[in-house]
């Protein structure tokens, strides 16, 4: 993992009163492993795409199982990833943004990073590679929708 540059505040999401407010780097990291779906953000055809993805907090780092070639050439690239949760019968949720340089590793760099620990939520087969994007920026907010009248 490189440094990491947090933006969130100290607050926690359990103790902070505020409606919306920024999450702690502890709340962030807790809330990225709370959830298994995100959205890698990256550039196609110099426009801005989003791609819904699996995926595991591991270590300071995001692991993105990446079968096939198309996910090769993210190595090396700078991607965002975005992860949220939402309750919508209590009307509030969080959103954590991870920016952060990528990996592409293939299948037997997989294996030997991988195998034989819980550190993924997938078993590794054979032609399995994975993203790994450095968490080098995590910022992170809970909002919440605030109830409107109808008379």
């Amino acid at each position: 993992m490189v440094g990491v540059t947090a933006s969130c505040a100290e607050e926690s999401i359990m103790t902070s009163t505020a409606r919306d407010s920024a999450l702690s780097l502890a709340d962030c990291r807790r809330l990225l492993r709370s959830v298994s779906v995100g959205r890698m953000v990256f550039t196609e055809n110099a426009l801005p795409a989003l791609r819904p993805v699996t995926f595991a907090a591991v270590a300071g780092e995001v692991v993105i199982p990446a079968d096939g070639a198309w996910w090769e050439r993210f190595d090396g690239e700078f991607l965002a990833f975005e992860a949220d949760g939402f309750d919508l019968s209590a009307r509030n949720g969080w959103g954590v943004v991870v920016m952060g340089r990528a990996t592409h590793l293939s299948f037997s760099d997989s294996v030997a990073r991988f195998h034989g620990r819980t550190t993924v939520p997938w078993s590794i087969q054979p032609g399995t590679g994975h993203l790994v994007i450095d968490m080098e920026r995590v910022t992170g907010r809970r909002v919440t929708l605030r109830a409107v009248d109808v008379e």
